[in-house]
């Protein structure tokens, strides 16, 4: 019967090495250990399980650690282990015929890579959902997995390759030996770290992988494991995708290459290089759900929403029960002005994940975009109910109710975020802030009154005090301008509301008054000007392109007129009004030549 050696090299895993070694019992016919300068009790642990331990000195290359251990074997099979991982238990249902196989020499095993966040990467695949009940992982979130060759026989021609994500496969390779897949896999615990050790592993690695660049210049998978150390623990962009670009250039073929290295230009906003990259992976055998939700995200930062809504639905069918795709996609119907389907998709997709942070993001924003402040500002005051908030989530929900002066709101949820966050300086402005603009509003009421009484000298002598009293206001500003242009003070009062929509341009409602007030004073160029200043200030809807070309067209602008309504219907090609406006205006513009 074949026999078998697990072969390990270790340094201070006193923690964990136990677990790694329960795991082969009854397996491995001998263990034997490398030790790299333990402090800690790992060799006395290791010496309990009947292991073989010799000491070695460290050098700065896993690979030649590794094949010191290996070389002290003497079973027909190695089996390879760290020991912040434990073999399947159900492995020793199919280890003796693996073992058994004559014709194979080695089998890439499923190392699962358990984490506690499911935005995870592991190469180009994303974290999974944990769904083992098993006591041993019934805890962790998620995992990713990836391959390596952790089980061969024992050859003296086969032996472990690279300073660093050392490996026999490369070996096994060259040398046209055979190859299979295993039936069981390896639990890794690793990435379960605490931040500062993974972080001081993230140093020590790539340290490694600069020096495995220098021994291999030519070996694309080196660039490649350089590059996602960069990417993933120091955000070093530039320099990943140099190294991305390099391991794609060196093996064509090798997808993961081209579809990092457009990530990297779409994280770094080259997105036409971008999509140029992805457009190589896609040629490749690459994982096609990171691919698309890459692509999505460059064609929307170019402003194709159509590309990206195609990317997003066909994103939607491979994963459809991922709320964060369905928000994507809501997210650009909304931009390409299907609204209703995609506030509904927006809408589902927080109430499938009512804690994912970015549904709760995407669906503010688009209400914003749409000028629906009031569910902009439900739905802010929802993500604080329903996911974990941070000091600038009570800000952006108490900021939807400055755009609704709403001031007792605002001061409430500045309130409630400093219960929170009781040191926080930007809430403690705010704080300040809100109590200021409150007494504004309080102050500005009174003219309110006498504005809806049609007493606009009065209103003009209270918006004036609460300026006065209390410094700038685009609000108040606005609404004084609209006052003293009814009180017959026109220049005066148009002159402050060009200056309230300069100040505050996202308030829709300073852009209404100069409308008025210039279609009021017959200055309908004036307003048609205005009317495309809101136009660039929120998100297209019908009623505004509208406004805007049937202001144009009454300020005798029959040409941009019709530009406006043939913009709006890029937008919007169903919708009956701008077509017939649209109509209206071609029939017009022969006459207006003729004049």
């Amino acid at each position: 019967m074949p026999t078998l050696t697990l072969s390990m090299i270790v340094k201070n895993g006193e923690k964990t090495l136990p677990r790694c070694l329960d795991s082969v019992r009854g397996l491995a016919d001998e263990i034997v250990i490398a030790d790299t300068g333990s402090t800690d009790h790992s060799i006395e642990i290791a010496r309990r399980y009947g292991a073989e331990v010799f000491s070695i000195p460290w050098e700065d290359d896993f690979a030649k650690a590794r094949n010191l251990s290996l070389a002290r074997a003497t079973c027909d099979w190695v089996l390879m282990l760290d020991c912040d991982e434990m073999l399947d238990p159900d492995t020793a249902k199919v280890l003796p015929t693996h073992l058994a196989a004559r014709q194979v020499m080695g089998y890439t095993v499923t190392i699962r890579n358990y984490v506690q966040q499911l935005n995870f990467f592991m190469w180009d695949q994303r974290a999974k959902r944990n769904e083992d009940t098993r006591d041993f992982v019934k805890d962790l979130s998620g995992y990713a997995d990836h391959v390596n060759t952790r089980l061969f026989r024992r050859h003296p021609e086969v032996y472990f390759q690279g300073r660093v994500h050392e490996t026999v496969g490369y070996r096994l390779y060259e040398l046209g030996m055979r190859m299979d897949q295993a039936e069981f896999i390896i639990h890794h615990f690793g990435f379960l770290n605490r931040e500062q050790i993974q972080a001081n592993k993230a140093v020590f690695y790539r340290e490694l992988g600069r020096q495995k660049v220098r021994d291999l210049p030519d070996n694309s998978l080196s660039h490649f494991e350089l590059g996602v150390e960069e990417a993933l623990h120091f955000h070093n962009y530039g320099e990943a995708a140099e190294h991305f670009h390099k391991a794609a250039q060196l093996n064509p073929r090798f997808g993961p290459g081209w579809l990092y290295y457009g990530r990297m230009l779409t994280l770094t906003g080259e997105h036409r290089g971008a999509i140029e990259a992805y457009a190589r992976a896609e040629e490749t055998s690459v994982n096609r759900t990171m691919l698309l939700d890459y692509q999505g995200e460059s064609h929307y930062a170019l402003g194709d929403f159509k590309a990206a809504r195609s990317c997003y639905q066909k994103l939607h069918e491979l994963e459809q029960d991922d709320p964060s795709i369905e928000s994507k996609l809501g997210f650009t119907e909304v931009r390409l002005g299907l609204t209703d389907e995609g506030l509904r998709r927006l809408r589902h997709a927080i109430g499938a994940a009512p804690g994912n942070v970015e549904c709760h993001d995407r669906l503010i924003t688009a209400c914003l975009w749409l000028g629906k402040l009031e569910e902009a500002a439900e739905a802010a005051e929802r993500k604080l109910e329903t996911s974990k908030a941070q000091p600038e989530c009570f800000l952006r929900a108490a900021t939807m109710y400055v755009l609704l002066n709403r001031w007792q709101r605002v001061l409430d949820l500045v309130k409630l975020g400093l219960e929170h966050f009781p040191k926080d300086p930007k809430l403690n402005e705010g704080l300040l802030e809100a109590r200021r603009q409150l007494e504004i509003a309080e102050m500005a009421e009174r003219g309110d009154v006498d504005f809806r009484n049609k007493d606009y000298a009065a209103a003009c002598e209270h918006y004036r005090d609460t300026l006065a009293r209390l410094s700038a206001s685009p609000v108040v500003e606005s609404k004084l301008g609209i006052a003293e242009v009814r009180a017959g003070w026109v220049e005066e009062g148009l002159a402050r509301l060009q200056k309230a929509v300069k100040q505050l341009p996202q308030a829709i409602e300073n852009y209404d008054r100069l409308i008025t007030a210039c279609l009021e004073t017959g200055r309908a160029k004036e307003a048609a000007l205005a009317a495309e200043d809101k136009l660039r200030h929120t998100a297209p809807r019908p009623e505004i392109y509208l406004l805007a070309a049937g202001l144009s067209a009454q300020a005798a602008n029959l040409a941009r007129a019709a530009t406006l309504a043939e913009e709006g219907l890029g937008w919007f090609p169903d919708d009956q009004k701008l077509r017939q406006l649209a109509v209206e205006i071609e029939r017009l513009a022969p006459q207006q030549a003729a004049k």
